[in-house]
This record gives structure tokens, C-alpha cells and sequence, in this order.
């Protein structure tokens, strides 16, 4: 049966939904790493011929490994890649980014994905309503499986999973997604388990002292030093406020209403995530 097919299906059993390697291994490799290129890895930049095609000997090479990898299917249990889009104020230009992950969330249960739903209330067109549906979010309370942590909303990070468990994950790609959208999702995945490398040996010192280090409340360089964090002025962030700053409601009253847009278009794409995790739930049931 076709990718297609599956996503489309009424039905489905746990055991029909494929891992992340089973998916990465179905890609066509030439449009994986393309998408991988475009939208991550040199996304914003200029990369010449020869470095083009250093990039993508090492994408073969991650991808070669992830494939060969025994998973683990156990960890994830219960958990589900899926897409989730979400919406980015870029307050210096004044403009709106439109991004698309995998995100790891629990396989929700029919009753658990309809509680989430009718706390969300549906689609919004204001900022009130916005606001209202995240008061309800917050004093959502599921029991067990399935519980709405809040601040990421119920979405665990597999950056510092070892490949392995990250691979044996169960995918979901089912949604008006276009061929594209679903590759974009699964580069994504790719990158967030890459992101302290692409060999495989290599990185697995690196999250091991990664992992050390956030339990000692620090991050470590390449060198495994401390990392040390510039100045905020350095980066362009707001400089302390001396009372010299000129008002500029121009500007400040725009900026603040582009913001409750993006609020209420990262809601209403939480709410259609919602939906989407309901359809599965049920197809699941019904099998």
C-alpha cells in the first residue's frame, strides 16, 4: 500500500504506522536532502558549487547511518511524530515566517484529543479569544498518557535522543499536506537529530557531556569549556532602559498588533494540530 494510501486510510492499527527510519528510508533521497538544503542548512545563505556538494556527502553519509541503525521502539511508546505548524514574528522587519516540524507528541486517545479540542474552542479571529482558550488550556488537566504539559504543549525534544530511539518512533503525516509539506517535516526531524553533528560516532560524546552539562545548570562548547554568554547589547537585544528612550507609538502600536496576529494564527494552527491527532485517535479506535 502506497504512503499516500496509508494516510488516507479510516483504520489503522499502532502497528501500521511506520518508524521515522522506515519513512526517511521510502524518501527519495535526491528531494530529502534537497529540502534539507534549502530550508535548513543553507537556508538565508550562499553556498558555492563545492561546498554544495561536500554538504550533501555528508548528508548521504548521516542518512546511510540512520538507516543501517537497529532502533529502539520501546522509549517512544505511546509517542508520535506528526506536523506541526506554527507562525514567527520577526519584529525587526515587521514580517510573519511560516515554519513546519516534527513534532514528538503523545498518541492521543479519543477522549483525551476531544478534551483538548473543546478547550481550544475552536478557531479565533481575536486576540481575546486567544487569550481565553490558553486561561482553559492551562487549567486542562489529563490524567496519565496524553497529559497537556503546557509549556510546550505536551511536545517532548528529541535533540539529545540518541538516534536509535529517535528512529524507532512512530510517524504520522496525515492532513491536506502536500508531497513537499511532508518532506519538510521529515527534514525537520532530521535536523533537530542532528543537531550537535552529522556522524553518527562523533556525536554521541558530545550530547552525553551536553546532557551532563544541563544537569550541572550549564552548556558546554565544541571544547567542552563552559560556553559563555555575550552581552545582550552584542546581539541586538533591548539595552537597559535608562528612561532615554523616545517613544515611538508609530511603530511600537503596529508592531504590538502584528504580535496578537501571530497569536491568534499560532492558535488557530494548535487547534487544526488538535483535530488532526483527533482523526488519528479515531482511526485507531475504529480498528
Amino acid at each position: 500500500m502506497s504512503a499516500a494510501r496509508l494516510w488516507d486510510r479510516a483504520r489503522l492499527r499502532p502497528g501500521d504506522l511506520p518508524t521515522l527510519q522506515e519513512t526517511l528510508d521510502a524518501c527519495d533521497r535526491h528531494l530529502l536532502e534537497r529540502v534539507i538544503l534549502e530550508e535548513f542548512a543553507c537556508r538565508g545563505t550562499c553556498v558555492d558549487a563545492k561546498r554544495l556538494k561536500r554538504m550533501r556527502r555528508r548528508l548521504d553519509a548521516s542518512l546511510d547511518a540512520m538507516s543501517a541503525l537497529r532502533v529502539e521502539r520501546g522509549p517512544n511508546k505511546g509517542w508520535v511524530l506528526a506536523p506541526r505548524e506554527s507562525y514567527v514574528l520577526d519584529a525587526r522587519q515587521a514580517s510573519i515566517a511560516w515554519r513546519l516540524c516534527a513534532a514528538l507528541v503523545p498518541r492521543y486517545d479519543v477522549a483525551a484529543a476531544k478534551r483538548l479540542l473543546d478547550a481550544s474552542g475552536g478557531q479565533a479571529v481575536s486576540y481575546k479569544q486567544v487569550k481565553a482558550a490558553d486561561r482553559r488550556l492551562r487549567s486542562l488537566t489529563v490524567g496519565g498518557r496524553g497529559s497537556l504539559e503546557e509549556d510546550a504543549f505536551g511536545e517532548r525534544s528529541y535533540a539529545l535522543s540518541p538516534w536509535e530511539r529517535t528512529l524507532g518512533c512512530k510517524v504520522w503525516l496525515g492532513g491536506d499536506w502536500r508531497t513537499r509539506e511532508r518532506y519538510l517535516v521529515l527534514a525537520s526531524a532530521f535536523w533537530e537529530m542532528t543537531f550537535f553533528g552529522f556522524e553518527y560516532d562523533k556525536i554521541q560524546a558530545r550530547m552525553a557531556r551536553e546532557k551532563a552539562a544541563r544537569l550541572m545548570g550549564s552548556s558546554l562548547d565544541e571544547g567542552g569549556k563552559p560556553l559563555r554568554f555575550a552581552s545582550a547589547r552584542r546581539f541586538g537585544a533591548a539595552p537597559v532602559d535608562y528612561g532615554l528612550g523616545v517613544p515611538d507609538r508609530f511603530s511600537d502600536d503596529a508592531l504590538k498588533s502584528l504580535s496578537q496576529r501571530v497569536a491568534v494564527m499560532n492558535h488557530n494552527a494548535r487547534h487544526a494540530f488538535y483535530e488532526r491527532m483527533l482523526d488519528l485517535a479515531r482511526c485507531l479506535e475504529r480498528s
